[in-house]
């Protein structure tokens, strides 16, 4: 069916000029005229009668002159209310590490999608600096300074604590001195040029508090912080916990802090856009975010 060739006939009509309907439809005289000679060729049957300048509807054509208009406007106000349900359907983008996306923002976006259902988040897990960087993202969440062209605001400090499950602990009888020097240790390989590079491994960690042993190297070994977490949690030995990763762990009692924290904390930042089309779904966001910081048991700057 000749969509288009419906629409010049059903403007030609109502407005009785070929002139007119062109002007409606943003087309030439010219234009129309082919459309309507295009629709009575595939009807088979002539839709005006031409006298001199005027042009008059045949008796079958002005019968559904009518009914084609209500048709078109249905067609129009479908597409109208599509539209507006589109705009409706905010989307904003968020990138994280995939351990912080996983395990620190994926359990907090419930909330956010409780508060604002009409917004799509797009969560965007990176592995390395390169592409946390190159990542097409509204917001990054990261903890380096970037050099990138966009609003940078810190975000919260997260800090490095030993930490292993109850029953774990209490096999060496929750001292710390004894589980730092005998315990199985469970280490974190780090991709290089990835953005966690700069924290502490066990060697370092042991060097700080002045402990020696000859197999802290030993242990099993994970590539990502999730299968870490889910060993020590199951007994095998005892980490070196992120805090904003292992917060949940701790706060069910799946983990404890057995030993002292690191003593240097590791910034995060949240990076933005300076000037956005959508800066009121971003704003809500960040706003979002920063409280929700603030009201959890994590570091805020």
């Amino acid at each position: 069916m000749p969509l288009n060739a419906i629409r010049a006939f059903e403007a030609t009509a109502r407005n009785f000029s070929v002139a007119k309907a062109a002007d409606e439809l943003c087309v030439t005289p010219t234009a129309v005229s082919h459309q309507i000679r295009v629709l009575e060729d595939f009807l088979q049957t002539r839709l005006f009668i031409r006298k001199n300048s005027r042009i008059e509807l045949t008796p079958e054509s002005s019968a559904t002159v009518e009914s084609i208009t209500e048709a078109l406007d249905l067609i129009n106000d479908a597409i109208i209310n599509l539209r507006h349900d589109q705009d409706l359907r905010a989307k904003l983008s968020v990138a994280a590490s995939a351990s912080v996306a996983s395990l620190w923002l994926m359990p907090r976006l419930g909330e956010f999608f409780n508060l604002m259902p009409e917004v799509d988040v797009n969560v965007r897990a990176f592995m390395t600096r390169r592409e946390g960087e190159t990542s097409e993202a509204d917001l990054r969440i990261c903890n380096w300074q970037s050099h990138l062209d966009m609003q940078v605001e810190p975000l919260l400090e997260e800090e490095i604590t030993p930490v292993a499950s109850p029953e774990f602990a209490a096999r060496y009888n929750n001292n710390a001195d004894e589980i730092l020097r005998n315990a199985p240790l469970i280490h974190v390989d780090r991709v290089q040029g990835s953005m966690e590079d700069t924290y502490p491994d066990w060697p370092r960690y042991l060097r700080e508090y002045g402990i020696t042993r000859e197999d802290v190297t030993h242990g099993p070994r994970f590539n990502q912080a999730s299968p870490s977490i889910e060993a020590a949690r199951s007994g095998i030995g005892v980490i070196l916990g992120r805090s904003i990763l292992v917060e949940r762990a701790i706060s069910r009692g799946d983990l404890v802090p057995v030993a002292e924290r690191y003593p240097t904390r590791s910034p995060y930042y949240l990076l933005s856009p300076w000037k956005v089309d959508r800066g009121k779904v971003i704003d809500r966001f960040k706003m979002w975010l920063f409280e929700n910081i603030n009201a959890a048991a994590v570091y805020p700057v």
